[in-house]
């Protein structure tokens, strides 16, 4: 009941917060319409990430201030909150109110990078971060080994940790990139977040880490997913947005670092869309193309609609495939999760190549028509 209850609190919260954006997004045309890039033929609200924050922050809010104040990272307490709580409820407001500014009136690539930078550094500067990373061979890598010093205050320098600050930097603005990238069908981002989510709970939970604090956090965001995909499923009656889909990408790096630097356990859970938009992004630099403001239909999720698979269907297939490499990640030691890995990118591959067969098949057969 410890987690159950909180899971429910948020999935009703978001269910119902979500059906009210719904209704707002309609009344006073808050809508996406449709693109040559888009699945959907009729405007629909792009609001959701609202409700997906909102419900995350209630309820975060009511179980570690109320219920659960003894739920801790650390030592700080800020206004009663665990410090690195407190970076990632504000670090979530900037990133979700300010990509909220972009979905109603838009906003440059450069400004949306520079804001994710932004908050990217402000959970750095909080003491969150990649302070080491598992050697697969045997022992750890410490990233803490070049100091470069920033400033002096009250007697304290503070200092920019060079390859764990840089690292930190690059994961959490990654993350949010390939969230948003992935964001291109119904149902898609939010079935993958959760997954991933609720794979960083059992994780948390396990007698191995035992992170109850990670695990409470893990469930109310799994919560907070799932009341919206009640919306979201195809055919989608809202979309989350570029809100949604950059607070999701935040929490799950976030997640993965104040759970221990479990990089390689969202590497595997998040491999297919960390691979597609590499993918994505190679091809489109080939091209000579900008990789992030040059829409296409190059995606994964957009080969398999090319051949002929209706959005459900492409979104279960591929749902099914990160719940198997999700339990694989549960499974496995740091090394069995790299070499996971380096198979989901060769299934992946495979998958790719025949997609892009069956599409010129089908190309040629609508030609002889």
């Amino acid at each position: 009941m410890t987690y159950f209850l909180p899971f429910l609190a948020t999935f009703s919260f978001s269910l119902v917060f979500t059906g009210i954006l719904w209704r707002l997004g309609l009344k006073y045309g808050i809508l996406a319409k449709p693109r040559k890039r888009d699945v959907h033929k009729l405007p629909v609200p792009r609001i959701g990430g609202i409700g997906i924050f909102s419900a995350f922050l209630v309820v975060s809010l009511a179980v570690f201030l109320i219920f659960h104040k003894d739920f801790r990272f650390g030592n700080g307490i800020i206004w009663g909150l665990d410090s690195h709580l407190v970076a990632i409820l504000f670090g979530g407001f900037i990133i979700t109110f300010t990509m909220f500014l972009d979905d109603l009136a838009g906003l440059s690539a450069k400004t949306k990078l520079l804001i994710q930078a932004g908050v990217a550094l402000l959970v750095i500067s909080c003491g969150i971060g990649i302070d080491y990373i598992t050697n697969p061979f045997g022992g750890t890598i410490n990233l803490n080994s070049v100091y470069i010093p920033l400033f002096s205050l009250n007697g304290i320098v503070y200092h920019f940790s060079l390859w764990s600050d840089l690292l930190t930097l690059v994961w959490l603005v990654g993350l949010m990139n390939i969230m948003n990238f992935v964001d291109g069908v119904d149902g898609l981002a939010g079935g993958q977040a959760s997954i991933a989510a609720f794979t960083i709970f059992l994780l948390s939970i396990s007698v191995a880490v035992s992170q109850p604090t990670t695990a409470m956090v893990s469930i109310i965001l799994s919560g907070a997913i799932l009341g919206f995909l009640v919306w979201n499923f195809p055919p989608a009656k809202i979309f989350m947005g570029d809100s949604g889909s950059m607070f999701l990408g935040f929490m799950l790096g976030i997640l993965a670092l104040i759970s221990g630097g479990k990089l390689a356990t969202v590497l595997l859970v998040m491999g297919f869309p960390i691979v597609d938009g590499l993918i994505v992004v190679a091809g489109r630099l080939a091209r000579g193309k900008n990789p992030l403001t040059t829409p296409d239909k190059t995606h994964l999720h957009h080969r398999f609609l090319a051949v002929g698979f209706t959005p459900r269907q492409a979104i279960l297939a591929l749902y099914a495939i990160s719940i198997a490499f999700a339990a694989i990640a549960l499974s496995s030691s740091t090394k069995g999760k790299i070499i996971g890995f380096g198979g989901l990118v060769i299934l992946l591959l495979i998958i790719l190549a025949l997609l892009n067969l069956g599409i010129m098949i089908k190309k040629r057969q609508l030609a002889k028509n």
